[in-house]
């Protein structure tokens, strides 16, 4: 009759040593694989983050001012264009005389201006802006020019080289001689904290039902934003010098005496959506952007900054325009 013989107990318990020293040894691979996948999903947030709010930036920055055949020509309201006569909802007015989303009589209807939050500037449709990152409006027409019909819940500007007028697109487009009817576009950007807590790029964009009331989240993970501007102070078409946006002041806003904004630096600081706790920086980590060094803590959030010059499409037609 055959004897079945088992494990001694000193093979048990070496057999049990080995097996924990394997599982061990996976739970570690495991936890390096998991904290690795972490790692490089955040890292790739942060890149996505900062493509996409940089390409909706460039997108309208680099047309800020075009209006077609009056690009260069000071829009003075009641003399070389017209506004609505009926107007519904919230207007984004900044400072100057003539800042809203429409041009009055008064000075230089500005396109593009910008002001960081708390330094004392005030865009009546801001809501909420984090201290110490930039607003910024923009205003332009938005190319091609339309053939056929207009939208709804969109204004429109019909336009010839002497004159424009804005309209609803609802209505029918005024007829000028040789006049071409394009997309009126005002848009406010900024940052501030969404609903959960998470710093976000927010933007209002102006329609006819609200003008610009409501801000629409773009980007989350956004938690500052600032710009520099180059300025052209001698006519030769080349940037001389690069200012904060506190620094720009009203005559350079305002395009007097020929100086001119030929660029736009656009400085983002992301921070991950989540923090991540093995994640450790040791110690304050500081990112120089242009109106000061932000501090971050060993918070566990990733952060990144990133830059981008944007060369403004009209500043050569201003130029020709008033050589002319």
């Amino acid at each position: 009759m055959n004897q079945q013989r088992g494990l001694t107990l000193p093979e048990l318990m070496v057999a049990m040593v080995i097996g924990l020293f394997i599982t061990g040894a996976s739970l570690s691979v495991f936890v390096m694989s998991s904290s690795s996948v972490q790692s490089t999903g955040q890292y790739n947030q942060l890149q996505e983050s900062a493509r996409l709010a940089l390409r909706l930036l460039e997108e309208d920055i680099a047309q800020a001012g075009f209006f077609a055949d009056l690009t260069g020509v000071d829009l003075i309201g009641g003399a070389n264009v017209t506004v609505p006569g009926s107007i519904v909802g919230t207007d984004c007015v900044g400072d100057g005389l003539n800042n809203g989303t429409f041009p009055n009589g008064m000075g230089h209807f500005r396109t593009l201006w910008a002001f960081t939050k708390g330094s004392g500037g005030s865009l009546t449709c801001e809501n909420g802006a984090l201290s110490g990152s930039d607003v910024i409006q923009i205003k332009r027409l938005v190319g091609p020019e339309v053939v056929g019909s207009t939208a709804s819940g969109r204004y429109y500007m019909t336009l010839n080289v002497n004159e424009g007028q804005f309209f609803d697109g609802a209505g029918t487009a005024p007829t000028l001689t040789s006049g071409r009817v394009y997309q009126y576009q005002h848009r406010v950007y900024y940052v501030r904290n969404n609903v959960g807590g998470i710093p976000s790029l927010y933007r209002h964009t102006l329609s006819t039902a609200d003008m610009l009331a409501g801000p629409q989240s773009l980007v989350e993970g956004i938690e500052s934003m600032q710009f520099e501007f180059g300025v052209d102070f001698d006519e030769d078409s080349t940037v001389d010098s690069y200012l904060t946006s506190s620094q720009v002041t009203d005559d350079i806003w305002d395009s007097r005496n020929d100086v001119r904004i030929l660029a736009v630096r656009v400085h983002l600081l992301l921070r991950a959506l989540e923090s991540d706790s093995s994640y450790d920086t040791g110690d304050t980590v500081q990112y120089r952007m242009p109106n000061g060094t932000i501090r971050a803590g060993d918070d566990g959030f990733r952060r990144k900054r990133v830059s981008t010059t944007i060369m403004l499409n009209n500043p050569l037609l201003i130029s020709h325009r008033s050589a002319e």
